[in-house]
């Protein structure tokens, strides 16, 4: 998944809330919940489709009628109508509390509520977590590894890039200290390639890196002194202006 660590942090605490609520206060802790649930644009449009289309006003009517509270054989039209129920409860539109006393037979409202939120609500929520964990997973974005992203070269960013590969590259061409003559043409021909990568308007990342890495961490944790260290330094600082966070992360 997307990190959603915080959202099922918060989550998980305003379901403990509904579970511990009196009669009076059930309905402040739903309204929290629910507001949890919408103001997560990806979880909202996931929430959103379960309960789309369906007749919460006609299934209470059917329900209070038969005395009977059918759910249906479809597992999400299920948990879309208690979500539903929930949201009614919610607005105080319906009464938890009365509606205990109705399917429960239980007079004293914050019992009734109390057995009602645990027969209903917290196995909604369990399965309602579950299914946007899986949902959420399905939609996460690609692996680092796997991320492309795409080059406007008109941009200051892209110029100011290419001038400091080259001038890495012209130091390693330059540079009469470095330790293995084959290294340097290696590396020289490294940075020569992934100047030309960025030329294209999409870029692999994971290509990308591994040319560069090697230079680029010797330079900038290891040789900090001269020509080669300085222009490994401003590569990475340009670079990572021009692809993101996710460019420096990649280098380790």
């Amino acid at each position: 998944m997307n990190d959603f660590t915080n959202f099922r942090a918060i989550y998980d605490e305003l379901t403990e809330d509904v579970t511990r609520a009196q009669h009076p206060f059930a309905p402040d802790h739903l309204r929290n919940w629910f507001h949890h649930l919408d103001s997560t644009p990806q979880v909202s449009a996931i929430v959103g489709t379960l309960e789309d289309g369906l007749d919460i006003d006609g299934w209470m009517s059917k329900a209070k009628e038969t005395k009977k509270l059918d759910w249906g054989e479809d597992r999400e039209k299920a948990l879309g109508t208690k979500l539903l129920l929930f949201r009614a409860f919610a607005s105080t539109k319906e009464n938890i509390g009365l509606l205990a006393f109705h399917f429960l037979r239980e007079r004293n409202v914050n019992d009734g509520t109390r057995r009602f939120v645990e027969q209903v609500f917290s196995p909604m929520s369990r399965e309602l977590r579950r299914l946007l964990d899986q949902r959420l997973n399905e939609t996460a974005p690609a692996p680092a590894s796997d991320r492309t992203v795409t080059i406007d070269h008109n941009r200051k960013d892209y110029a100011d890039a290419e001038r400091a590969m080259q001038g890495l590259e012209t130091a390693i061409r330059e540079a009469n200290d470095f330790p293995d003559p084959l290294e340097k043409e290696q590396r020289e021909a490294e940075v020569s390639a992934a100047r030309r990568l960025l030329r294209a308007s999409l870029v692999r990342l994971e290509p990308l890196v591994a040319l560069l890495k090697p230079i680029l961490v010797q330079y900038t944790t290891k040789v900090k002194d001269g020509l080669i260290a300085a222009a490994a330094l401003a590569t990475v600082t340009a670079l990572t202006v021009l692809l993101g966070q996710i460019f420096k992360a990649m280098l380790g």
